[in-house]
């Protein structure tokens, strides 16, 4: 069988996507998921995006993801915003997009298309929570702001939330020199995150907000974008910056605006690399 494929990032968070709307492609997209991941024997990505017929009448498409080891995820901010460009080209100039994701539906918006490979695109990621149950945390706080938490040699004091998917936020001296690979696959599957979590490092120097992130199912990817939307979510809470707030993370910058209270909006970009058969 042969598959059509597009290859796309944003932020060089890459993953390989497939329209599958007409429900024709018949395969475990699980397993191919580790196959066309692997950097050195598939095409090479973060993971794999699945468009398919949406249940919710109100929506265009229905996105399906998985990482890199074959898990399905919930949600990806910087997939997402692919799948609107994705939905830009196949039915045509709309007032916004609406996706039916894991987390919920999440409504796009194209701001810029002059480029045809590079879209800007800004999405409704939905409220934040902060309860211990819905990332699940295994906490008996009404929420994990500021807790100590030991792994191995260190005491790390972790901030979490969901924003579709599980976070746990950590502020570091110096992002750059940090090993995240060491403590972020410890924190990932740590015995009280028993549904695995995203582990975001975050520096804030000078005003500059720089993240890494180790991603549940995938490890370090060049950008994460609900975990952007998490560390904007704390820095905002906790005064440290003022929305909109834009990040650096190692494959471009995301901004994120949030009220304090309601939705929290997610903009970038959307980057066509290539398109193949499987």
């Amino acid at each position: 069988m042969s598959i059509p494929y597009t290859k796309m990032h944003g932020c060089h968070n890459d993953y390989i996507y497939l329209d599958n709307i007409d429900g024709k492609i018949l395969t475990d997209f699980s397993k191919l998921a580790v196959k066309v991941s692997d950097r050195k024997t598939g095409i090479g990505s973060d993971g794999l995006i699945v468009l398919e017929k949406p249940e919710n009448p109100k929506c265009l498409v229905k996105m399906k993801m998985f990482n890199a080891d074959g898990s399905e995820g919930k949600m990806c901010g910087n997939g997402i915003r692919c799948v609107a460009k994705l939905a830009f080209e196949k039915y045509g100039k709309q007032e916004s997009y609406k996706i039916e994701t894991a987390s919920g539906v999440r409504e796009c918006f194209i701001l810029d298309s002059s480029d045809p490979k590079r879209f800007i695109v800004k999405v409704n990621m939905g409220r934040p929570s902060f309860l211990p149950t819905s990332l699940p945390v295994l906490f008996d706080d009404m929420m994990v702001l500021g807790e100590e938490f030991e792994v191995e040699d260190q005491t790390f004091k972790i901030n979490c939330v969901s924003m579709g998917n599980p976070h746990c936020v950590i502020f570091v001296d110096d992002v750059d020199k940090f090993d995240v690979a060491r403590y972020g696959s410890k924190i990932e599957k740590h015995e009280v995150f028993p549904e695995g979590v995203n582990v975001e490092f975050v520096e804030v120097r000078n005003g500059e907000v720089k993240q890494r992130t180790w991603e549940r199912g995938s490890g370090e990817t060049q950008a994460c974008g609900t975990g952007a939307c998490a560390v904007g979510v704390f820095l905002i809470m906790g005064g440290k910056m003022k929305s909109p707030v834009k990040i650096q993370l190692r494959g471009g910058s995301l901004t994120i605006d949030w009220d304090g209270l309601h939705e929290v909006w997610l903009s970038g970009e959307a980057v066509t690399e290539s398109t193949g058969i499987i």
